[in-house]
């Protein structure tokens, strides 16, 4: 099977085969595991006694799989190809979140956690590379699709922790139903046909990270900047509208959706998006959106306005991630797998670090005040963005 060039070209119209949708599907299972942690996280604090601290040990552990998988992952899917590296990173998902539900006490659900992040990551790694070889010049759209049918399924574990709690069947029926899907995401994967990744000129591994160019590395830093935003907001949106606006649990849950429903909305007209502008001014045009939308949502007495700006903070962070991305891969030449893999750590790093930087601090500052901190982290994105995109211009 021939596997369309990386090197841009003029866009032709997406074709969506069984393929695309395969590595779609398969970005939005990992997604709808990774986000409901958000919406679960009330129900584990509760339920186990924990402070703010501890509870996040739960994404803390899934941003420690991330890491590992960041660092070896690539390895892995070199060795065992990209079909075998889907299928294991989906029934290693699920094998995590049935730790979850069954867990007698929190030990158990973190490490349950690790467990979906370090398979998990392997479809991490695959897929962006994946659609950039097969989609050629339509690789940011092809990227930015299958985000936003991701976010797709992040509304879905939004509004299946609420219903599910709403109903009285409780929070761990939501997870079920995330097994559920990815066992039937299994049976669809059996038998599609996936090219291989192209081969680096570098034969020694300890040379691999070397070559990845300066320009890579800023937008390496912009990617834990803004997923650390994107992250913060998932884990602590549902806490931060029942805690400080007063919202009842479980529809709070729900509600938090509306920044999900936000990046679904904005991931899904990338198309229609990069056809009018670049994908840099893409990006700082996000950035300009998220700040005040931000204060919107942190701010605003009215919770019909806070629900807004939660909407618009989805909006403004729904290309950041994909884009940057894309143009980290781009940047990598023909070490594709290797800078998804390091941008899995990237990613590691950030939800390890930032949203348990926030929990931490509300413990001391409350959350309201937590929370304040993360328009400084698109700032400094953007000031990443920029430098990455001078290297590249010289």
């Amino acid at each position: 099977m021939t596997v369309p060039s990386r090197t841009p070209s003029v866009p032709t119209p997406i074709r969506r085969d069984r393929l695309t949708w395969a590595a779609y599907l398969a970005l939005a299972q990992f997604t709808f595991f990774l986000n409901i942690q958000g919406n679960i996280i009330p129900f584990l604090k509760d339920e186990f006694n924990l402070s703010y601290r501890v509870v996040t040990l739960h994404p803390a552990a899934v941003a420690a799989g991330l890491i590992v998988s960041g660092l070896i992952g690539e390895r892995l899917t070199r060795k065992y190809g990209r079909l075998w590296s889907v299928m294991v990173g989906l029934a290693g998902m699920a094998l995590g979140a049935l730790a979850i539900i069954l867990a007698p006490n929190p030990v158990v659900s973190i490490l349950g956690c690790f467990v979906m992040g370090a398979v998990g990551c392997l479809i991490l790694i695959v897929v962006p590379t994946l659609l950039a070889d097969w989609h050629g010049a339509n690789r940011s759209v092809a990227i930015g699709e299958a985000n936003g049918v991701s976010y797709v399924a992040s509304l879905t574990a939004a509004m299946a922790v609420g219903l599910f709690v709403a109903i009285g069947l409780g929070w761990r029926t939501a997870l079920l139903f995330g097994v559920v899907l990815a066992g039937l995401l299994l049976l669809f994967m059996r038998g599609v046909p996936m090219p291989a990744a192209e081969t680096p000129p570098a034969a020694v591994d300890g040379a691999r990270g070397g070559r990845l160019p300066l320009a890579y590395w800023f937008y390496w830093l912009t990617i834990i900047a803004f997923v650390g935003v994107e992250q913060s907001v998932l884990v602590w949106a549902t806490e931060f509208l029942t805690r400080v606006k007063g919202v009842p649990i479980a529809s709070a849950a729900i509600t938090a959706g509306a920044f999900s429903l936000g990046m679904l909305v904005g991931r899904l007209s990338s198309a229609f998006v990069l056809t009018r502008i670049t994908a840099a001014r893409a990006l700082y045009l996000s950035a300009v959106l998220t700040v005040p939308a931000f204060f919107l949502f942190w701010g605003s007495p009215s919770l019909t306005f806070s629900v807004i700006g939660l909407f618009a903070v989805g909006l403004g962070c729904a290309l950041q991630y994909p884009l940057t991305l894309t143009k980290a891969i781009v940047t990598a030449g023909p070490f594709g797998e290797l800078a998804t893999a390091r941008a899995s750590l990237a990613s590691g790093l950030s939800i390890l670090v930032i949203p348990w930087a926030i929990g931490a601090l509300a413990d001391h500052a409350g959350l309201w005040m937590a929370m304040s901190a993360l328009p400084i982290l698109t700032v400094a994105a953007a000031v990443f963005l920029f430098l990455g995109e001078r290297v590249v211009r010289r």
